[in-house]
């Protein structure tokens, strides 16, 4: 298996992706065929496109580009798909979060959120899987006095989260795979957070509106946890603001 994992990571694009979260989508998938790791060279080969294919729609599939010196937070976040789409939107998803007054802020797959959204009074921690976006998002915080902290993890193998007043989990849930829903359940019973604030897109990847953007199997979830939410939607996204009683 760790042979496998490593061979994968030898394309650059998936060198900073923790070994975890490959574990989890290639046993995933072996599982699913019903079919162990194979030692011929062919369909060993032919195993590593699969779950590089399957890795590149669930960890990367946002990403456009990376660069490491541009002129301007706003072309920063133009790099990263999901920003892109709601640099017009921040304005609206900050009044969200303002709404609740936060003294700390959970960020999990963050992306460069944290860009559009940190303010230097307001504790920041960031997660995400991708280094790429995190050493960003760490200069960011660093010239901007941000008391922030960036923490590259597999959000599903993390046990302690910090207490926060607020946790952001914007467009993360729809790519935790096909058990996304027990996923989301686990991590919401690990979360030590007052609020949250959950969205999901309303268009697919090319930019078609959804049929049936509104998600029940987390509405479902939501009902099963005995939580109240409020949603609220824009353009691109609809957004649960969610009541979370920690003891």
């Amino acid at each position: 298996m760790d042979r496998l994992i490593a061979e994968i990571k030898q394309k650059h694009e998936f060198r900073d992706l923790p070994n975890s979260f490959i574990k989890n989508i290639l046993e995933s998938y072996l599982q699913k065929q019903k079919i162990s790791i194979p030692y011929n060279k062919k369909n060993r080969k032919l195993l590593v496109k699969i779950i590089r294919a399957k890795l590149r729609k669930s960890a990367g599939q946002y990403i456009e580009k990376t660069k490491s010196k541009l002129s301007s937070n706003q072309e920063l976040l133009k790099l990263h798909k999901s920003t892109n789409e709601r640099l017009k939107e921040y304005e609206y998803i900050k009044s969200l979060i303002e709404q609740l007054k936060p003294q700390s802020i959970l960020d999990l797959g963050c992306g460069l959120n944290p860009m559009a959204i940190a303010k230097p009074n307001i504790k920041y921690y960031a997660y995400d899987i991708k280094a790429d976006y995190l050493s960003l998002v760490k200069d960011y915080f660093e010239k901007n006095k941000i008391k922030g902290e960036a923490q590259h993890e597999d959000i599903t193998q993390v046990n302690n989260f910090p207490k926060t007043d607020v946790c952001l989990m914007l467009k993360l849930l729809d790519i935790l795979g096909k058990n996304k829903k027990e996923i989301a359940k686990k991590l919401f019973t690990k979360l030590n957070s007052n609020n949250l604030i959950v969205s999901f897109a309303t268009r697919t990847l090319s930019g078609k509106p959804m049929n049936r953007p509104y998600r029940r199997w987390f509405e479902n979830l939501l009902k099963d946890l005995n939580l109240e939410y409020k949603l609220h939607r824009t353009n691109n996204e609809i957004f649960y603001v969610i009541k979370k009683n920690n003891k």
